[in-house]
């Protein structure tokens, strides 16, 4: 019987070797478990093993970086869930090659609840390896990760477009009312503090549509496509933390990830930068929509591609005047800064018209 039932167990490393050592009893730890950092929904650890070293995560009811935010523990059950349909043998291998992946499996512990996982290494996360890559092919090597990427999410969708058998296992509500009570409910107070003179009325907008996405899509999404859930391998890309993984819209993926992008580069260092991130752009749009094929009929009609301006929008402001802010490129600016104040004003404008925004034909440009 396992002996661990409290988020205060695994906070030493001698308790996260224990625990790995009751469950996997051929796989004893090596070494000392470290903790890594920027786990903000859970508890991780990186566990040295003999053969392989894993990634260990605990859920708690709350977010792990804020345990006065309650946070349903069930999501690392939906990472797990969706692990194991993208690995060999599961229902979605096909999605998935030797240059775009997601780490396997190995431990899912339903009561805890803790996942543990294959460790791909300490490799940069997309944002990371843009920062490092040598400029001379920094652009070829964007537009390839682009292209693998667009293929990997067309495939994911196309797969699983309006397959119902996909719906209840993956129906992630709870995280989808985080989502709306912390993104979407909040745009109108975000965008005051913006000053943004009609903010009750955007607000509006983004609110229905945060109400619209507690139900059920028509495809399998990841989620939380950001940078950090992006890591750059050898071999090409693995693709971490499937925990807001939904039957839901397509534009939580699509306009999550145009929206990084976008502001990746607003803020980038140099104009080569910002070249790279707009290579990787258009690359990731074109095989996406080649890889949808007959598929975008259905998952891209006109009120997808509205819908996805308006998360468009409401993504970039949560990054730059809400509560996420902090670890991302607009950290520490007040609201009266310039880049805020532009980043404020395309959220705004996009959501204004969010019917004369074609995510699809590429992401708004600075005005």
């Amino acid at each position: 019987m396992n002996s661990f039932a409290t988020t205060a167990q695994f906070e030493t490393p001698s308790a996260v070797r224990r625990y790995v050592s009751e469950r996997l009893p051929s796989g004893e730890p090596t070494g000392a478990p470290r903790r890594l950092p920027g786990g903000n929904l859970n508890v991780v650890w990186r566990v040295p093993g003999a053969n392989r070293s894993l990634i260990m995560k605990y859920a708690p009811p709350y977010i792990a970086a804020d345990p006065n935010t309650p946070l349903a523990p069930s999501r690392l059950l939906m990472e797990a869930r969706g692990l194991e349909a993208l690995s060999p043998g599961g229902r979605l291998a096909d999605v998935t090659s030797p240059a775009v992946r997601v780490p396997r499996p190995v431990d899912v512990n339903e009561t805890l609840p803790v996942l543990l996982m294959e460790d791909v290494g300490d490799v940069p996360s997309f944002d990371e390896w843009l920062r490092g890559a040598d400029p001379v092919g920094r652009n070829e090597g964007a537009s390839v990760l682009g292209e693998r990427l667009g293929q990997f999410f067309g495939r994911l969708h196309a797969t699983t477009c309006t397959d119902a058998t996909f719906a209840d296992p993956f129906d992630n509500r709870p995280m989808q009312e985080t989502r709306f009570a912390v993104q979407y409910r909040g745009v109108a107070d975000m965008l005051a503090t913006g000053g943004v003179p009609d903010a009750e009325a955007l607000g509006a907008r983004a609110e229905q549509l945060g109400k619209a996405l507690l139900e059920p899509g028509r495809c399998l999404t990841m989620g939380d496509l950001w940078p950090p859930s992006v890591l750059v391998v050898e071999e090409g890309i693995r693709l971490i933390d499937w925990e807001l993984a939904h039957y839901g819209r397509p534009l939580q993926d699509v306009a999550h990830w145009l929206a990084h992008l976008w502001m990746q580069q607003h803020r980038a260092p140099s104009d080569a930068f910002a070249e790279a991130v707009k290579a990787h752009q258009d690359a990731f749009l074109t095989t996406y929509a080649d890889a949808l094929g007959g598929a975008q009929a259905v998952l891209w009609d006109d009120a997808e591609r509205r819908d996805a301006a308006v998360h468009f929008g409401a993504e970039i402001l949560v990054r730059a005047v809400g509560p996420f802010q902090a670890g991302y490129v607009y950290e520490g600016l007040a609201p009266e800064h310039p880049a805020v104040q532009e980043a404020v004003a395309t959220a705004a404008r996009v959501l204004r018209s969010p019917e004369a925004t074609d995510l699809l034909s590429g992401a708004p440009r600075r005005r």
